[in-house]
């Protein structure tokens, strides 16, 4: 697997789309620095996915957008597009080729395509993860990473590890599984709130459940009562309908006899019309044809006005073009004397100009020669001065090695003594683990057994709870009845003392009398008040004295007689007066009663009154007996001379009336003002009630507060516990963990510590033998340094002479130039003077045509104007002549106007009476038309309600005012009951479904947190086992190839810090031949850039990258190494292909593709291409 092809279009310096074509094996890209090179590095590291500006060396993703240059405009969009041959099949896809490319806006939007379709960065990165062709893997080398690769930190140095290890996929597996562990921890927290929350719904539902049942009963009995009424309204309304239709008929029937004699009128007044409309018309064609005939005169009268200004202004031209041919011929005598004067000058230049070029080929000659003296003076000081750079070289990398082999010598003593301590400290923790290890063990019991007891008592304050709640439920639904009662017995408690007050059922005068007591003395009250009977006898005591219960009772005749004069006198209505004085003294005959078990007893005898009334109760009611079965009776004949009268009111007078009684809405006249006392008493009772159901309310409020409160606290402890236990088994892996690894660490401090000291020994012994190589060497050095001083004396002096020489060359050749541009502008102006003056010839002719043409046009203008004055004479004299034919016609037209208008007058009066006739008949279909609407309003009212019709065949036997105070009766019960959840059957059943599957989802997500944690300590296993395995065969060819690089040496790897492998940074060991260095700092350019690269192909003997990308890594490398570094290079590129950026001729020799990157433009970049046989 290979990139077989790289397009650039509008990347960074790459305005113009440019292709690489690649193959397998080495593709070296050289050019001059800053020509573009490293941009296509760029370009494969972004159309890979990086995300990383700093990466790109760009302050935003627009930047990689192309940005002019030279006369080039800025490019809008950038595409790059990677082909990979994927014939080793790495890749699972099952294309042999596939096309990655990715496209950038500089509105900011980015895109990526696969195979030319679109696709997510995601898809990418999924497609290459662990094939070492990301845009982070270790396949893009540049030379500021090879400080990073052996930096200290190491983290991009662990990347490259765990890229070969293939363990990107886990990491990204255990990311995952974590993410969705937490998820599950929250899921299953949240589906425990809402089974707590389900479960209290519940228990509401349950409650609202009932009332929704007494509301439906409720609902259905106020549909009957509504549709009765409906029935009623609707009968009465069309009652009122049928004789308004009979007074429409009779209007319709006048309205058609006046239509008749109106229509003469009307034939009359068209016939004057037409005649009117003809007169108009004529009248419209005079005014139209004076009117054309006026245009006619303006049209000719604006021709003559434009014809004499255009006259004018062809003088005014004349004029002005005879002036400019005046000045002209002037202008040309002129320009003729200025070219004989530049004829001269340009002769007198040239002579001049000769000389001065002779002189100057002699001093460029001299300078030619200095400047060659020189040149050979400055090669020779560069080589001596190469000479010594080389010794100096030599002696600073002597210097340096004896620095850092000194440096490497005191860090490993330091290092012994922190491996040392750090062993003892791992010691140390190591028992302190196993201790705590058995402590959270202890607590881990613990906390179970608390968890255990908390559930348990949880659950029991639950219970309790909740009978708490179904108790206050109750209480609420028995004081909503008994409000519900109080405000009915409130209802009837105020019409009660409306009837008394208002004295309802009374006659006017009765009334008055009533009202105004102190006007009419000796009057003791109504019959009505007089007596008091109980309940059930009420209806037969007010049947039997029928209207002498709207009687007054006067002491006497006396005062009796004085109240009728009196009312006589204010005609206060009607009345009726009984003496009760001469009552008293009338002696009655009463019969005794019957024996029957059928009759009750005498009604005088079963009403409550004082003994000063009994003689009135005997007189009123002594011959009237109370039975339960009044037609038994009516059918004896013993009982003739006896008024009967039933429980409910139906009385068979002994004069054999029958009269059935019907309750009257007023309610009855006897005992209202006991039923208001029995009202206020009843009422009264219910309060204390109320209050005491109130109470009680509060109580098992502040009880159900206190309960909750108790349980939340109880659940929060719960929470904790599990909290706590959770934690505990987290810290109890994550120590287990440590253990192991604390186990492997102790034993590889054990093993540096025996390294380090075998090093310390080297570096000691190498330290002794430095120090008189590099006496030697600068001694050889200070007798160089004294050649280069003579010679750069030699060059400083021959420089002086050819700078001297430059100058004067110099001012010769500006004397020139500046002789040269005389001459040239002298030329200049005779030849404009020449041009100008041809110009202003050919301009005299064409002025002389022009006055020509306008004379012409100035007399054919004179004609026109004279021909144009004479028809505007005769369109005068057609005007006058139309205008008195009009004004005959106007007196005719006034005529027929008049006697128009009085017609329309004598039918503007038949009108207005047809119009009388007609808004009565209006005002009848108006009324129709109410009764019709309100019949509809009716209809529609119970079609919206109850969706139903009305029945035309109801038997109602109510009264609509009955209807209505039984409608008013539910509709308060309705909302003393409150809002109803008419959904609350369906919502209840759904709960139920809701709690039983937020069960199950707990349960199943009980078993999902159990199973992602086994798999997230399954990842680590397998991660880390692969890691560790990767790790150890990276480490030994690592030592292997440093060996190879650098002929010799020692170089190795450990995982250092974290006992955990998959946590601990890598370490790195370099020790060149004959060093004993102990940092990486301590090591050279070249040094470090040959260690960074064995690191790398030793990452590659374990999982070879498809490609590897080298920017510059060989610039620190002189030949020798180069030629090392190469022969490495061609071992790999069978398996790996490489493409170098360089600027070594050495490492170019082994290319089998060269791409060369100039800038012919500046700013724009360009490739060229070389393919080697």
């Amino acid at each position: 697997m290979y990139i077989s092809e790289l397009k650039l279009h509008g990347f960074k310096s790459f305005a113009k789309k440019e292709v690489m074509k690649l193959g397998q094996g080495v593709t070296t890209v050289v050019g001059p620095n800053g020509c573009g090179k490293t941009n296509i590095v760029d370009a494969i590291r972004w159309v890979l996915g990086e995300q990383k500006y700093s990466v790109l060396r760009s302050g935003k993703m627009e930047d990689v957008i192309f940005n002019g240059a030279s006369n080039i405009k800025p490019l809008g969009v950038c595409e790059v597009a990677l082909t990979v041959h994927n014939n080793s099949g790495k890749l699972p896809i099952e294309y042999n080729d596939i096309e990655i490319a990715r496209r950038v806006y500089r509105s900011g939007e980015s895109e990526y395509f696969l195979n030319r379709t679109p696709c997510r960065l995601k898809d990418i990165n999924e497609l290459f993860v662990d094939t070492g062709m990301g845009a982070d893997a270790y396949s893009v080398i540049e030379l500021k990473m090879i400080e990073q690769i052996l930096s200290e930190a190491g983290e991009g140095r662990r990347k490259m590890f765990e890229e070969a290890a293939g363990i990107n996929k886990y990491r990204h597996q255990r990311k995952r599984t974590i993410r969705r562990f937490e998820v599950t921890r929250i899921d299953l927290d949240r589906v425990n709130d809402i089974i707590i929350e389900v479960e209290q719904k519940v228990k509401n539902l349950d409650l609202q459940l009932k009332r929704f049942k007494r509301h439906e009963s409720l609902t259905n009995s106020l549909e009957e009562n509504d549709l009765s009424l409906a029935y009623l309204q609707v009968f009465r309304y069309k009652s009122m309908i049928s004789p308004l239709k009979k007074k429409i008929k009779d209007f319709n029937h006048l309205r058609q006899t006046n239509n008749a004699e109106s229509s003469k009128d009307e034939d009359v007044l068209k016939s004057l019309r037409s005649t009117y409309k003809i007169q108009e018309n004529d009248m419209s064609q005079i005014r139209e044809k004076m009117s054309k005939i006026k245009e006619n005169r303006d049209i000719i009268r604006n021709n003559i006005l434009i014809s004499s200004e255009q006259g004018r202004g062809i003088l005014l031209n004349i004029d002005r073009l005879e002036r400019e041919t005046f000045n002209n011929n002037k202008k040309i005598g002129e320009l003729k004397q200025l070219t004989i004067s530049f004829d001269k000058e340009i002769a007198n230049l040239e002579p001049e100009i000769n000389s001065f070029i002779e002189t100057y080929k002699q001093e460029k000659e001299v300078y030619d020669k200095l400047e060659s003296d020189y040149r050979d003076a400055e090669k020779k000081l560069d080589s001596e001065q190469n000479t010594r750079w080389e010794m100096k070289r030599k002696q600073m990398e002597e210097r340096t090695l004896y620095d850092r082999t000194q440096a490497l010598f005191k860090e490993k003593q330091q290092s012994i003594k922190k491996l040392e301590e750090n062993l003892t400290d791992s010691n140390i923790t190591k028992r302190n683990q196993i201790e705590q290890l058995k402590k959270n063990y202890i607590e881990k019991e613990s906390i179970s057994k608390k968890i255990n007891s908390e559930k348990k008592f949880h659950g029991d304050s639950e219970k309790k709870l909740k009978k708490l709640v179904d108790s206050k439920y109750l209480l609420l639904d028995e004081k909503r009845d008994v409000s519900s009662h109080l405000e009915i017995l409130k209802g009837q408690l105020d019409f009660y003392n409306v009837l008394i007050q208002t004295k309802e059922g009374f006659p006017e005068g009765t009334k008055f009398i009533l009202e105004n007591p102190k006007e009419f003395q000796g009057v003791l009250g109504t019959v009505a008040d007089m007596f008091q009977v109980e309940t059930d006898l009420r209806d037969a005591l007010e049947s039997s004295l029928g209207d002498l219960s709207h009687c007054l009772v006067a002491e006497n005749k006396r005062s009796a007689i004085d109240v009728v004069k009196k009312s006589n006198d204010l005609k206060v209505g009607n009345l009726t007066i009984i003496p009760l004085k001469e009552i008293s003294n009338y002696e009655l005959d009463l019969k005794p009663v019957p024996m029957d078990s059928g009759i009750v007893g005498r009604i005088s005898d079963l009403i409550t009154t004082s003994t000063q009334l009994t003689p009135l109760a005997n007189y009123l009611l002594g011959n009237i007996l109370v039975v339960d079965d009044l037609e038994k009776f009516t059918s004896l004949k013993n009982f003739d001379g006896w008024g009967l009268v039933n429980r409910s009111g139906s009385y068979f007078r002994s004069d054999l009336v029958l009269k059935n009684r019907q309750k009257s809405d007023n309610g009855s006249i006897i005992g209202r003002q006991i039923k208001v006392e029995s009202l206020e008493t009843e009422i009264d009772e219910i309060n204390k009630k109320i209050d005491s159901l109130s109470s009680q309310h509060e109580i098992i409020d502040s009880e159900i507060i206190f309960k909750t409160n108790d349980l939340e606290e109880q659940e929060l402890r719960i929470q904790e516990l599990k909290k706590k236990l959770s934690e505990h088994n987290s810290v109890n892996l994550k120590i287990q963990i440590q253990h192991e690894q604390l186990i492997i660490s102790i034993s590889d401090l054990e093993k540096s510590i025996k390294e380090n000291k075998v090093i310390l020994k080297e570096s000691e012994m190498a330290l002794n033998s430095l120090e008189p190589i590099i006496l030697r060497a600068s001694k050889k050095l200070k007798l160089f340094e004294k050649n280069v001083e003579y010679t750069n004396k030699d060059l400083l002096k021959k420089r002086s002479e050819r700078d001297k020489c430059h100058k004067n060359i110099q001012n010769l050749r500006i004397r020139l130039v500046e002789m040269e541009s005389s001459r040239d502008n002298v030329k200049y102006k005779q030849s404009s003077s020449i041009k100008t003056s041809k110009e202003l010839k050919a301009r005299q002719l064409t002025i002389a045509g022009e006055i020509e043409k306008l004379k012409q046009k100035k007399s054919n203008l004179d004609e026109n104007i004279s021909a144009g004055e004479k028809d505007l004479q005769g369109i005068n004299a057609e005007l006058n002549k139309q205008r008195s034919v009009i004004d005959l016609k106007q007196i005719a037209y006034r005529e027929t106007f008049d006697s128009i208008e009085n017609i329309q007058a004598k039918i503007a009066l038949e009108q207005k009476n047809r119009e009388n006739i007609l808004e009565q008949l209006k005002n009848a279909e108006l009324s129709v038309s109410e009764y019709a609407q309100k019949v509809k309003l009716v209809e529609e009212r119970v079609l919206d309600r109850y969706g139903k019709s009305i029945d035309t065949e109801k038997i109602v036997d109510k009264t609509e005012d009955e209807l209505k105070l039984n409608i008013d009766k539910i509709q308060r019960s309705l909302e003393n009951i409150g809002p109803i959840n008419m959904a609350v059957k369906n919502e209840h059943k759904e709960e139920l479904d809701r709690l039983s599957v937020l069960i199950n989802q707990r349960d199943d997500l009980n078993a999902a947190e159990n199973d992602l944690r086994e798999t997230i300590q399954r990842i680590d296993r397998v991660a880390r086992k692969r890691f560790q395995e990767t790790f150890e065969l990276i480490k030994s060819n690592f030592e292997d190839l440093f060996k190879l690089f650098f002929e010799g040496g020692s170089a190795t790897l450990n995982l250092v810090g974290d006992p955990d492998a998959l946590e601990a940074d890598i370490g790195i060991v370099a020790q060149p031949p004959g060093k004993r260095n102990n940092s990486l700092r301590l090591l050279s350019s070249g040094e470090k850039a040959l260690t960074a690269i064995s690191l790398l192909f030793a990452i590659y003997q374990v999982k070879p990258s498809p490609y590897c990308i080298l920017d510059e890594v060989d610039a620190p490398l002189d030949d020798v190494n180069i030629r090392k570094f190469t022969k490495v290079l061609q071992k790999f590129c069978n398996e790996t292909q490489f493409i170098i950026v360089t600027h070594n001729k050495l490492t170019m020799e082994i290319a089998d593709y060269m791409y060369g990157v100039t800038q012919e433009r500046k700013g724009l970049s360009k490739l060229v291409s070389v393919k080697f046989d």
